[in-house]
């Protein structure tokens, strides 16, 4: 349904202003393009390759200022540096962030279903502080732990008094205390990994759309303010890797049943009175949450060969779905998150300044609201990226979605049953500039997100400056618009959110 597709994706004189605005800050970002600075470095991430990294960058800048040193000199440095290791066997670093964001149309969502006035979520619509903590240690030279997590508290609901906030959002959106990626990790044999906890595990070659990407739910409670890459929800598994010559084999076995964090019902994002009209209950249909038991525990395989100027992967999963449908008769129905089984392939190649991508899945166990009948899909993905202009990459992805046997009724509206709102071919395309400045301090990214053959669905798009104002401290300036459907009948959750365009706000100190 668009729901899914979204969440894993006003009156005259504001519309005027907020296109101004858009208008003036695309034109800005577009204009920044023109200027051509030194090649964009790479952010390698990892635990392995952060403690890498970390050692070059400290030789940056010294130039010719290294020549001369003797090897006196370089001994030294060598037992300084096996003491310095000694004696801090673990690494504590995070971040204190403030983020916020600022609703520019007029528009209004029921806090309950038979409110009368409604909350109002132009204005200020976020004024977060969170901080992230993580701990790193080495057990041995070969085995190593790594504990993190992350909390926030959004002062907005305490300013805005005014809003009848239901509990449904506050819950989402007012407080929150985790656990992230949180392991043990280490090698049984010069060709054998393990790792053990709550971790992320990225399947797939797209930046933009998920197609084999399935380990790892996802946080939809703001879609299209952040990036997939920051959206997944870690997960407790074990996972065991296995390399040979260009080739590596992972299996897993997924026993947490952590499913998507969803927006919550009758807040900005999912005004359920008017995607389901007639099907709202007050308070909303619960979404159950899936037991961690024997009988829920996920399966999943990957075989990953990379080689000079291409890598291809195949998967196979038994996972939770991305998605919700409906178990029992109203009022006493429940939202369901149920299992699908997954086939796929991932495949990269490079030429040039030219990097082509296509991915390609079968699902198998989909269940729906307007059918009692288990559907299969089939998703496909091509993409290309295009790094030929200094400090400057091109992107382009389109998706499509093809449920196999599939039933009119799914469309739409139909009497007696609970909508799904789904075509039989969906498709999504996602196209991204991002430009790199003043030796990459200074970061813009345009990203538009549409459904439909022709984009008659929607979507979004987003304009972001990332700007590092000093070491350790960055700034995240941008606006995001909800682009209408022309067809509101057929996509209803895109129209409802037609005027949750935002300018938003991320100051974030690294330590």
């Amino acid at each position: 349904m668009s729901l899914s597709l979204l969440q894993e994706h006003s009156n005259a004189v504001s519309k005027v202003n907020s296109t101004s605005i858009k208008l003036l800050f695309t034109c800005l970002l577009l204009l920044s393009t023109l200027h051509a600075e030194e090649s964009i470095e790479i952010d390698l991430s990892g635990f392995d390759i952060e403690e890498q990294d970390n050692d070059e960058s400290d030789l940056n800048g010294f130039g010719e200022d290294l020549d001369g040193f003797g090897e006196s000199e370089s001994i030294e440095l060598n037992e300084l540096a096996k003491v310095e290791e000694k004696t801090t066997p673990y690494t504590l670093l995070g971040n204190i962030a403030f983020k916020t964001n600022y609703g520019y149309t007029d528009h209004k969502v029921k806090a309950y279903k038979a409110d009368s006035v409604g909350i109002e979520y132009a204005g200020f619509n976020q004024m977060q502080v969170s901080s992230y903590l993580q701990f790193d240690t080495k057990l041995s030279n070969t085995w190593k732990i790594r504990i993190s997590g992350d909390a926030f508290y959004d002062f907005t609901y305490d300013i805005n008094t005014q809003n009848n906030y239901n509990q449904a959002i506050l819950d989402a959106y007012q407080t929150q205390l985790r656990f992230d990626d949180t392991y043990i990790q280490g090698s049984v044999s010069k060709d054998i990994d393990v790792k053990v906890g709550r971790q992320i595990v990225v399947w797939g070659k797209s930046d933009n759309i998920r197609i084999t990407d399935v380990i790892n739910p996802l946080d939809n409670r703001l879609p299209g303010l952040t990036d997939i890459e920051d959206l997944r929800l870690s997960t407790t598994m074990a996972k065991f890797d296995y390399y040979v010559g260009d080739w590596s084999f992972s299996a897993m076995a997924i026993f947490e049943s952590r499913i998507f964090l969803e927006a919550a019902p009758r807040g900005e994002f999912f005004p359920v009175d008017v995607v389901f009209p007639g099907f709202a209950p007050d308070p909303f249909i619960q979404l159950q949450q899936p037991k961690s038991d024997l009988n829920n525990v996920q399966y999943a395989f990957a075989a990953n060969g990379v080689f000079s100027g291409w890598d291809l992967s195949f998967y196979g999963a038994d996972v939770l779905d991305t998605r919700w449908h409906l178990e029992g008769a109203l009022p006493n129905a429940s939202r369901v998150v149920s299992k699908v089984q997954m086939l796929g392939s991932a495949f990269n190649i490079v030429k040039g300044s030219w990097l082509f991508k296509s991915e390609l899945a079968y699902l198998n166990g989909l269940k729906y609201n307007s059918t009692k009948n288990e559907k299969r899909r089939v998703d496909t993905l091509i993409g290309v990226d295009y790094m030929g202009v200094i400090n400057t990459v091109l992107s382009l992805e389109v998706a499509l979605r093809h449920i196999l046997n599939y039933e009119s009724q799914m469309s739409g509206l139909t009497a007696g049953l609970v909508p799904d709102y789904v075509e039989e071919n969906e498709m999504q395309t996602a196209i991204r500039v991002t430009h790199s400045m003043q030796n990459d301090t200074l970061n813009a990214t345009l990203l538009l997100s549409t459904f439909g053959h022709n984009w008659q669905y929607g979507g979004f798009f987003r304009a972001s400056l990332e700007y590092d104002l000093m070491d350790a401290l960055v700034m995240n300036f941008g606006l995001i618009d909800y682009l209408d459907t022309s067809i509101k009948e057929d996509k209803p959750f895109i129209h409802a959110i037609r005027n949750n365009d935002k300018i938003f706000l991320d100051i974030t100190y690294s330590f």
